[in-house]
């Protein structure tokens, strides 16, 4: 029996046919078993149980896969191995600063046609259409921007115009805790070492004795123990507020544990996040930012609000992590491609470590067997979330490589990085209408949740438009 010839193949293309062949003297009916017994898990087969068939791989690396072949009294097994190599390095290409605001239709990005891209134009526009049309989108009021290599292969709406970007505000504030890394501080650090007020409102928190337990990364990944709504503002403490889990034993969606993480990097920090970010990450992507109470003017691509759900108490502004960003497509597209770069910018800037890079897109692995109270509304987060990023590191969505992460908020405002396909893709636009859709998750939902589904018909057609 023989497994077939060793193979070499290039990503993209993540398909290879197997050829096994078995012979039996008893003319025994034969049956067969292909199984992948060595690289990264993900591996699917065509028909497992055919000597010859199509076998389909997650992502780059080296697979050992085994024909195991039974005549009814005996096995025997044979390998093959099939190595998929990272498709060809390309330089770098990023886009113009677009901080004096002088190129009003492109604004600082190189286009290019899908198909000078290795994209197919037919399948990449079921995506747009989707994003632009679908559940209770406003067809007037939303943009996106789809980016392969450094430049844009599609656009719609006016990638100019802010939108608010409700929970995707964590993963882009967040690039805050990446500066705070690059000043020493690690995720398994505790939060009160830094913050000794960490958890102050409701004054019932103190009477756990958990605060000081609480980690950077336990309020980065959801894991803190706190409910989910946060409302500080004056003398109130709500319930809502509450520490109601021991730090590290469920995963709990949180925006309170958040805000919380927003007043430890500013204490790191010692400065206003807004500030912080404009120095360190606007400036070199070649954005204009502001903050403040007022929409910040029309050359602002991003503006950070003042606290709506926390007071302030002296020292550097506080600004709210859970939400509280508005930011046009064209600064998101930046930021994915950012991250999509590891951090580097144009000219070899390093903005943020890939250190960071690395951990945000990686789910924390002692996550992954916590209790989920609410997994209806957030199946897989325990296995798939990252740190301020969701990721599709456990296949949740099958036809999306699996080193695909996203940031991702109310009215499903997206920023997608594929590292394996060099694409980033983002989209937002205005919320939909209260009780647009009843007892339903749909795109562009009033009743926001983590479940995949609403991004498959996004995504999918995206990857499937990738012909090399």
């Amino acid at each position: 029996m023989e497994a077939g010839d060793p193979q070499t193949i290039e990503w993209p293309t993540a398909t290879a046919q197997l050829n096994g062949s078995a012979t039996d003297d008893a003319s025994q009916t034969l049956t067969y078993a292909w199984t992948a017994t060595s690289g990264p898990s993900g591996v699917t087969f065509g028909t497992a149980n055919a000597a010859a068939t199509s076998v389909t791989f997650p992502s780059e690396g080296t697979y050992v896969l085994t024909l195991s072949v039974n005549d009814g009294s005996a096995t025997g097994t044979d390998t093959v191995t099939i190595t998929v190599n990272p498709a060809p390095a390309q330089a770098a290409v990023y886009p113009a600063s677009d901080a004096a605001n002088d190129d009003p239709v492109n604004h600082g990005w190189a286009t290019v046609a899908a198909a000078d891209a290795g994209m197919d134009q037919a399948v990449l526009d079921q995506a747009v259409t989707y994003a632009r049309t679908s559940g209770t989108v406003n067809q007037a009021d939303n943009a996106g921007m789809i980016v392969r290599g450094g430049r844009v292969v599609a656009s719609w709406g006016v990638i100019d115009q802010r939108y608010d970007m409700k929970s995707t505000t964590k993963s882009i504030g967040g690039m805050a805790l990446g500066l705070a890394m690059k000043n020493g501080l690690r995720p398994s650090d505790t939060a009160a070492s830094k913050l000794p007020t960490i958890g102050n409102k409701p004054l019932a928190n103190g009477s756990t004795g958990w605060l000081g337990e609480i980690t950077i990364e336990q309020l980065a990944t959801h894991t803190a123990g706190f409910l989910k709504d946060d409302d500080l503002t004056g003398a109130a403490e709500p319930a809502a507020a509450t520490l109601v889990d021991r730090p590290g034993t469920i995963w709990r969606y949180s925006d309170i544990g958040l805000n919380w993480l927003a007043e430890v990097l500013t204490a790191v920090l010692a400065e206003d996040l807004s500030t912080a970010l404009q120095a360190n990450v606007w400036t070199t992507l070649g954005l204009n930012s502001s903050s403040g109470p007022t929409g910040g003017g029309s050359l602002s691509d991003v503006h950070w609000r003042d606290n709506q759900y926390r007071d302030q108490d002296g020292g550097p502004y506080k600004r709210e992590l859970a939400s509280g960003m508005f930011v046009n497509v064209n600064a998101m597209a930046r930021v994915g491609l950012l991250f999509l770069r590891k951090g580097m910018w144009a000219n070899d800037q390093r903005v943020l470590e890939e250190t960071f890079v690395s951990t945000v897109s990686t789910p924390v692995a002692t996550n992954a067997n916590l209790p989920n109270p609410l997994a209806a509304e957030y199946p897989g987060a325990t296995t798939n979330y990252g740190v301020l990023w969701w990721t599709n590191a456990n296949g949740q969505l099958p036809n999306v490589p699996r080193d695909a992460y996203w940031a991702w908020g109310l009215g499903d405002s997206l920023i997608v990085v594929i590292p394996s396909l060099d694409i980033v893709a983002v989209r937002a636009g205005a919320q939909a209408a209260a009780d647009s859709s009843v007892g339903s998750r749909v795109w562009n939902d009033d009743d926001w949740n983590g479940d995949y589904a609403v991004l498959a018909p996004f995504l999918d057609p995206i990857v499937q438009s990738v012909s090399r």
